[in-house]
């Protein structure tokens, strides 16, 4: 099968769509639990949510971690590789928070990526982009 950018384009599109709806969907869960935290200050045990936060969170990184596999096998960038990495290493951290010593692995691994992105995966495709300039 082989793939055009006219079915690229549209799986990015559909995937950055997924993206946004899952978003919206995180932030009318907020907006939920932070009422359910003004509820509880002023006395009224109320859980309008049955589904604990950070179980609700951990599945909306799953999917968005499973979006971005699904750019990455379209685009075959190192960007796309990177992206996939740091929503990985970010969920682990933000959900499961074992040791201090995890934390400080995991912070470590976004600043490399974050390094890697930075030094060498644009300084690649800038030199390439003022090549064809040329």
């Amino acid at each position: 099968m082989i793939q055009t950018n006219k079915t690229i384009n549209l799986v990015d599109k559909i995937s950055f769509s997924f993206e946004v709806v899952i978003a919206f969907i995180l932030l009318i869960v907020v907006a939920i639990k932070v009422v359910e935290i003004v509820f509880n200050l002023v006395g009224a045990n109320i859980s309008i949510l049955t589904m604990e936060f950070e179980a609700v969170l951990s599945t909306m990184l799953v999917l968005i971690i499973g979006i971005e596999f699904i750019r990455m096998l379209c685009k075959h960038t190192p960007e796309s590789v990177i992206d996939v990495l740091l929503f990985a290493i970010a969920r682990q951290l933000v959900i499961y928070q074992d040791n201090t010593m995890d934390l400080f692995l995991g912070i470590v691994a976004i600043f490399g990526l974050f390094a890697a992105r930075t030094f060498f995966v644009q300084d690649r495709w800038l030199k390439k982009e003022k090549k064809e300039e040329k």
